[in-house]
């Protein structure tokens, strides 16, 4: 994690050097010199909705390489626009794309709008994974993954438009400390119920991790974000094996460490088992002090068990995850919906003492029943007696 050096003036929360707002009360950072975290725009009384003075330019491409200042590009961005929306602030950005929070003028609602970063346009490999992400969205229908509304290309530059959703990142919930087991069996759940949506129509993530886990509201639905561009963002690391390596360090599978062309839906799965792992105990499975430290773990290393660490973890729950780990792709579960249907199976009397104090607990229950039955029935027995 970059270390914080600004805070909310609101709560005085600790903020990255690039967040853009607070995730705990919302509040808009405090302003650099060159903030993005606000994007003027101009006012509706001087741009009617149906006022095409802009269209004529919305078909020129704009030498997006050359714009090196933030406003300077969110002032070209709000033109490429043109009447649709109105661009209000940033809200986060990677590798390469950058997403806004704005306003639809016309449908009168809050979208967020994913772009392209201009300093990346001119790099087809970028380009064309931002443009598969958006078109393979717009066909998924799963709850647990974020739809999109509209994909446009205009003026040089990729966007699409989706709901505007409220929350936290899992790792944000994860800087406060690990979770109960219960909870990180939710979460897991639903990670694996929208990955078999995404897995059936041929889509691997290849880059979840906590960061890419979004809890919307107060009911903390799990939303899984960013399919299929975070794989161009991170670190790329030349290994002998295999190509250029992409993903996160710490979430890789062993066959993305390596580099290998040919990886499958169960790199993803691999990948949930290290954040389950995060999430049960803390930490990833594997830590160190360069991303090729890590990936050399990844492929050699066998993490530590659960229950070495903590015992009180149910077995069953943490056997799910460790077969999640194993190193050949086949060891692993075979699909995200067998590896969903482990974790529905899990129950929570997990050490041998809560067992036994569950079965005593059982055993005492049927005995009172058995008494109690029984001098019902010799009650019954004594009036039919006194009767005759």
């Amino acid at each position: 994690m970059t270390e914080a050096n600004k805070c909310c003036v609101a709560c005085d929360r600790p903020l990255r050097y690039d967040d853009q707002y607070c995730f705990k009360c919302g509040t808009p950072a405090p302003a650099d010199d060159d903030s993005e975290s606000t994007v003027p725009n101009e006012s509706e009384d001087s741009r009617s909705l149906g006022d095409d003075s802009e269209a004529a330019g919305l078909d020129e491409v704009t030498d997006w390489g050359a714009i090196t200042s933030g406003s300077a590009f969110n002032t070209q961005f709000r033109r490429v626009l043109g009447t649709e929306y109105e661009l209000l602030s940033l809200i986060g950005q990677g590798g390469f794309a950058r997403v806004y929070r704005a306003r639809d003028r016309r449908l009168d609602r809050m979208v967020a709008i994913k772009v392209i970063r201009p300093d990346v346009v001119g790099t087809e490999l970028f380009v064309e994974s931002f443009r598969t992400e958006g078109v393979a969205l717009a066909k998924l229908r799963h709850p647990g993954i974020v739809p999109i509304y509209d994909i446009r290309e205009r003026g040089g530059l990729i966007y699409y438009v989706m709901p505007f959703v409220q929350g936290t990142t899992l790792e944000e919930r994860l800087d406060r400390g690990r979770l109960p087991p219960y909870d990180s069996r939710r979460i897991l759940s639903e990670l694996t119920d929208a990955l078999t949506a995404a897995h059936r129509v041929k889509m691997v993530h290849l880059d979840i991790k906590p960061a890419n886990v979004f809890l919307e509201g107060d009911l903390q639905k799990v939303l899984l974000m960013d399919f299929g561009t975070a794989m161009a963002v991170t670190e790329q690391i030349e290994e002998s094996s295999g190509g250029p390596v992409v993903g996160t360090p710490e979430y890789m599978s062993p066959e993305q460490a390596r580099g290998l062309p040919e990886i499958d839906h169960r790199s993803d799965l691999y990948s949930l088992g290290a954040l389950g792992y995060r999430m049960l105990l803390g930490r990833p499975p594997f830590g160190g002090r360069s991303a090729k430290e890590i990936l050399e773990k990844h492929v050699k290393a066998v993490p530590v068990p659960i229950r070495n660490i903590n015992p009180s973890i149910p077995k069953d729950f943490a056997d799910a995850i460790m077969r999640c780990l194993e190193k050949d792709p086949w060891d692993r579960f075979s699909t995200a919906k067998e590896l969903g249907a482990a974790l529905e199976s899990v129950t929570f009397f997990a050490t041998p003492r809560e067992t036994a104090a569950h079965e005593a607990s059982s055993g005492v229950t049927s005995t009172i029943v058995t008494i109690i039955a029984s001098i019902a029935l010799l009650a019954g027995v004594l009036m039919g007696l006194a009767i005759g």
